[in-house]
């Protein structure tokens, strides 16, 4: 399987909150089949670029550690609906 280009991966996490509105990274990283360093600094651009928003939690109910919670934007919104017309 051919490495995916940063775009690609960007472009899958736009059509994937489109979809599910809120994700973590743990859970985009396993929809997306792709390591959670990935996803967190593709997630960091899109945020640059007023696509997405990165909410911090405290801590997960399950094991207790910070998570970051990511939903689109109105401007992100947007942008995956074209993604998808094309």
């Amino acid at each position: 399987m051919p490495k995916r280009t940063p775009y690609e991966v960007r472009k899958e996490i736009l059509n994937l909150l489109l979809k599910e509105n809120t994700l973590t990274y743990t859970k985009l990283q396993t929809k997306l089949s792709t390591n959670y360093d990935s996803i967190k600094n593709n997630c960091k651009e899109l945020e640059s670029y007023d696509f997405i928003k990165i909410k911090k939690g405290e801590k997960h109910e399950k094991n207790g550690k910070p998570f970051y919670d990511v939903e689109l934007t109105a401007k992100g919104r947007d942008v995956a609906h074209k993604f998808r017309n094309r």
